[in-house]
């Protein structure tokens, strides 16, 4: 049976009339008689007792009219839901994060575009945003690498140097450069080993034949500024992540040609989900002098 055999049968049943009926669904009588006559057919039961031009619901229809009825509002409030989900005036969008400086523009506009919208915002590394978008936890999520992921769908927002951060006084950031050779002399505070820009700073070492003196793992940008301030080491950072208030220098790492993008991703069947279209064109458009 369909929705719209069941709208033909109650508003027969509510008005008594077919053409009546027609006209309050906004559709022809033929149509009408059809959907009463195809679910009369699947029904194998009379569902009417049509008496001159008096038409009244038999006792089988009478029994099921209430569940009918209820079934009807029921999917009209479905509907309704998802009619607002596709206007975006109503749901939700979860998204992970590794580089919150990148992210938060996106996330604050988007915000203020679909206030309907209830957001649920992360903080990981690069590698567990994409475990996360893997075990359908998140949505979308801002990532640190090379490119986009075979499985799944997304935007470049900017490319980027790969750098390290030190205080104004320090002879590498008086030079504002430093080969591998003098990298490999120095403490360095990073990200977790699943950070994007660490997994690709440690293989540009490899490649360089260093071995890197790590000091330091953690968990935020804000932490490695202050061990950094604090003389515990050089921090590792994308140029974009560094802000004039965070009061250190950035260091280009040899030829300056270590780069990595930052990537707005989600999965491929979600590419066509209102808020997830939403926010990657919105992404884009934000990010489009960059790219």
């Amino acid at each position: 049976m369909s929705i719209a055999q069941l709208r033909a049968v109650e508003a027969v049943a509510r008005l008594g009339s077919f053409s009546a009926a027609a006209k309050d669904l906004a559709v022809s009588q033929p149509s009408v008689s059809n959907n009463v006559a195809a679910l009369e057919r699947m029904s194998r039961a009379l569902l009417f007792n049509r008496d001159g031009y008096s038409i009244r619901p038999t006792a089988a229809l009478e029994a099921v009219l209430p569940q009918i009825r209820a079934l009807l509002v029921l999917y009209g409030d479905i509907d309704a839901a998802f009619s607002s989900a596709r206007t975006m005036a109503t749901g939700s969008l979860r998204i992970g994060y590794s580089t919150y400086q990148l992210a938060m523009p996106v996330i604050g506009r988007f915000m203020q575009d679909y206030p309907g919208i209830q957001i649920e915002a992360r903080s990981l590394a690069s590698a567990d945003v994409l475990a996360a978008l893997d075990a359908g936890q998140i949505d979308v999520g801002f990532i640190t690498g090379r490119e986009v992921p075979g499985h799944l769908r997304g935007t470049l927002l900017m490319d980027t140097p790969i750098v390290l951060v030190a205080p104004p006084d320090h002879p590498f950031a008086r030079a504002g450069q430093a080969d591998w050779g003098q990298i490999a002399s120095v403490p360095l505070i990073t990200r977790e080993k699943s950070s994007g820009t660490r997994l690709l700073f440690e293989g540009a070492a490899k490649l360089a034949r260093i071995e890197l003196n790590t000091v330091l793992t953690l968990g935020s940008w804000g932490s490695i500024v202050a061990m950094v301030q604090a003389g515990v080491g050089l921090g590792l950072a994308l140029r974009a992540e560094l802000t004039e208030s965070d009061g250190l220098l950035p260091v280009r790492i040899g030829d300056g040609r270590l780069s990595a993008g930052h990537f707005l991703v989600c999965q491929r069947d979600m590419v066509h989900v209102s808020a997830v279209e939403a926010i990657l064109t919105l992404a884009e458009t934000l990010y489009d002098s960059h790219v």
